[in-house]
């Protein structure tokens, strides 16, 4: 009698079995293994951000006061007026447009210092030859003191200035040099942007943030080196996205008929209101707060609609009492400027039809 013949191979079921349990297996670690990037690109953003308020801090000792906020175009940025109690502003007004008053080209400007001999007093200026008294002044990060209002003289009437622009920065070319305060990585650490023709910083197709441009790329390429290093510098995240820089307002000057500084053109001389802090940006709260660690801010924010006054004013002491932040969209790179969590508008937003909330993943570091 013969034996049967020894059955070799699979069978199309077990076949299937074992793709499947490798399918399963592959999603499992690529979930493990991006988890893992971004634990880490979250881990190196939140190690950047810690350095920059180191930097602020050295700087403050050095210069006596904390960067100005700057706009994309390097400017003196223009905070919209409190309003008194005869101005007619609505405060709710002002609480919406106060929201846009951070900067993402101050970091580079002060902490590195990149501008060049008639923008902060050190640098070889444009077309500078080998026998000109600024051609060693190379590398070129650092600069001489910022100045009474700290942009260099830019608001100075007295030195025929006055807007704040850089066109109108005056620096001296002589004294101390300070910084840079920002140990440089690598490249991807910075970039710069560019604006369009009216004069807004180009943004990128899909996710509408600011777009940075590095060496090599071809819009970069494009242009001469006098107008590559023309361009605003950023301090960018992990991700790519330039880094804000939020600071705590500063009072105007005593006498109201001295031009506004850098250093102060962001309040106005009234006991009618609180005086703005960090936690009245509204980003910059926390979507969670620890026991005990929350209380109430000046402005409230606009969870119940742009037109209200009323809204979630829960903040923490750190903001209250922070002097200036830093701020990354985190992984998902998104970001509700106008309420503090829950960006979906749905209460108790903790359940099996909880909706995704764009600011919980916000990357915050206060200082000092």
């Amino acid at each position: 009698m013969k034996s049967r013949a020894t059955k070799l191979g699979f069978t199309l079921i077990e076949l299937l079995i074992t793709i499947s349990l490798i399918v399963v297996l592959v999603s499992i670690l690529t979930v493990a293994l991006g988890a893992a990037r971004t634990a880490a690109q979250v881990a190196e953003t939140q190690s950047r951000m810690s350095a920059l308020k180191q930097a602020t801090v050295r700087f403050k000792e050095d210069v006596g006061y904390y960067p100005a906020v700057l706009d994309t175009n390097r400017n003196l940025a223009t905070l919209p007026a409190f309003p008194s109690p005869t101005s007619g502003t609505p405060q709710q007004m002002y609480r919406y447009q106060a929201q846009d008053w951070y900067s993402i080209t101050s970091p580079a400007e002060y902490l590195i210092g990149y501008g060049n001999q008639a923008q902060d007093g050190y640098g070889r200026l444009p077309g500078s030859q080998q026998n000109d008294p600024d051609y060693i002044e190379m590398p070129r990060f650092g600069f001489r003191h910022p100045g009474m209002d700290g942009v260099w003289r830019a608001t100075d009437v007295f030195a025929g200035a006055g807007a704040g622009s850089v066109i109108d920065r005056s620096p001296s070319t002589r004294g101390m040099l300070f910084g840079p305060y920002l140990e440089v990585e690598n490249e991807q650490m910075f970039g710069r942007i560019m604006h369009d023709s009216n004069g807004e910083p180009l943004r990128d197709p899909v996710t509408r943030n600011i777009k940075v441009f590095y060496p090599g790329d071809p819009e970069l390429a494009a242009l001469t080196i006098a107008e590559q290093q023309a361009l605003p510098m950023v301090i960018v995240d992990t991700w790519g996205n330039p880094i804000r820089y939020y600071r705590a307002m500063y009072p105007n000057p005593a006498d109201p008929t001295l031009p506004l500084s850098g250093i102060a053109r962001t309040f106005p001389q009234s006991n009618s209101y609180d005086r703005p802090t960090l936690s009245d940006y509204f980003v910059l709260r926390p979507s969670e707060f620890e026991s005990n660690k929350a209380l109430d801010g000046t402005l409230p924010d606009f969870r119940e609609g742009l037109g209200q006054t009323n809204g979630d004013r829960s903040t923490t002491f750190e903001l209250q009492a922070g002097q200036f932040a830093f701020f990354s969209a985190g992984p998902d790179q998104q970001m509700n400027a106008f309420i503090r969590s829950d960006a979906f508008g749905l209460p108790d937003n903790d359940d099996e039809y909880a909706t995704d909330e764009s600011n919980k993943d916000n990357l915050v570091e206060v200082g000092p």
